[in-house]
C-alpha cells in the first residue's frame, strides 16, 4: 500500500478537491463524526491529510495523522506547514500501531480494504480500539461488499474499477484515479462476514452500516439521473463501531 500511494502523491489531493466521487463522501463523513467540540481524533489512512484538516476544522481539539506512505505524509506536512492547522502526522503501519493516546474517535478512510488477509484486518482494527478511550467510536470507509462490476464501473464518477478476482476469501480489485495522467490502484474487497467478525473480536460493539447519501445540493447540481449507479451499484459505504 505504502507504494500504491507513493507514486499516487499529490495525484490523490486532486480527485478529491476535483472528481465527483468525494462529495457524497465528504458529506456523509462529516454526518457520521458529528460534533467535535473538544474531540481528540486520531485519523488512520490519514493520506495527504484531507480529512485530518476537515476534522480541525469542523472543530477537533486534537488530530493526528497517520499513514504507511512517507509521500503521502510528507505532502500532508507540506499542507500543514503552509496552512497551520495544528494537525500532527506520523508515518506508521495501522496493522502495526503504537499507542499514541486515548482518543474519543478514530477514523479509517480507505484503511481495511487494503488488508492483504484477516489477520491484518484485525490487526487494523485492534489498532483502532488500542487508541480509544473506553466509550470513543471507531468510523470506517471502506468497498462495499456488495459491489458488481458486472452492473457498473464508476467511471462517472471519477474512478474507473477495471477487475476484480476472487481468492483466499475476498476480491483484489484493480481500479485508477482518473486524474491526468490516472493514477493505478489495488485494494480488497472483503465480505460483510470478514469486518463484522474482526471488529467483534477486536472488542467494538454496536458495529452498523451506513450507506453513503447523496447530499440535496449535489443531486440539484449534476441531477438524479447521474447519481442513480451511486446508489443502484454502490462500491462505497461506512462502518461505525464503539469501544
Amino acid at each position: 500500500m505504502a507504494e500504491q500511494y507513493d507514486s499516487v502523491g499529490s495525484k490523490y489531493e486532486e480527485f478529491k478537491t476535483t472528481a465527483t466521487l468525494p462529495i457524497p463522501e465528504r458529506h456523509t463523513f462529516l454526518k457520521l463524526v458529528g460534533d467535535l467540540r473538544g474531540q481528540r481524533v486520531l485519523d488512520l489512512a490519514c493520506g495527504s491529510g484531507h480529512y485530518s484538516r476537515l476534522l480541525k476544522e469542523h472543530g477537533a481539539a486534537r488530530v493526528e495523522g497517520v499513514d504507511i506512505s512517507p509521500e503521502m505524509v510528507q505532502v500532508a506536512r507540506r499542507t500543514e506547514q503552509a496552512q497551520g492547522h495544528g494537525v500532527h502526522y506520523h508515518v506508521c503501519d495501522a496493522a502495526a500501531l503504537p499507542h499514541l493516546g486515548d482518543f474519543d474517535l478514530v477514523t479509517a478512510v480507505y484503511l481495511l480494504n487494503y488488508a492483504r488477509t484477516r489477520d491484518e484486518l484485525l490487526r487494523m482494527c485492534q489498532s483502532a480500539a488500542s487508541n480509544l478511550k473506553e466509550g470513543g467510536r471507531f468510523i470506517a470507509f471502506t468497498i462495499d461488499p456488495s459491489f458488481d462490476l458486472r452492473r457498473s464501473n464508476w467511471a462517472a464518477y471519477g474512478f474507473e474499477v477495471q477487475g476484480e478476482r476472487f481468492e483466499e476469501g475476498r476480491h483484489v480489485c484493480h481500479a485508477r484515479f482518473l486524474t491526468e495522467p490516472p493514477a493505478p490502484i489495488e485494494y480488497l474487497r472483503w465480505p460483510a462476514r470478514a469486518y463484522e467478525s474482526v471488529l467483534a473480536e477486536a472488542g467494538f460493539r454496536q458495529v452498523t452500516w451506513h450507506p453513503f447519501e447523496i447530499p440535496a445540493e449535489a443531486v440539484a447540481k449534476y441531477g438524479e439521473d447521474f447519481w442513480r449507479e451511486y446508489r443502484d451499484n454502490p462500491l462505497l459505504i461506512a462502518l461505525s463501531g464503539q469501544k
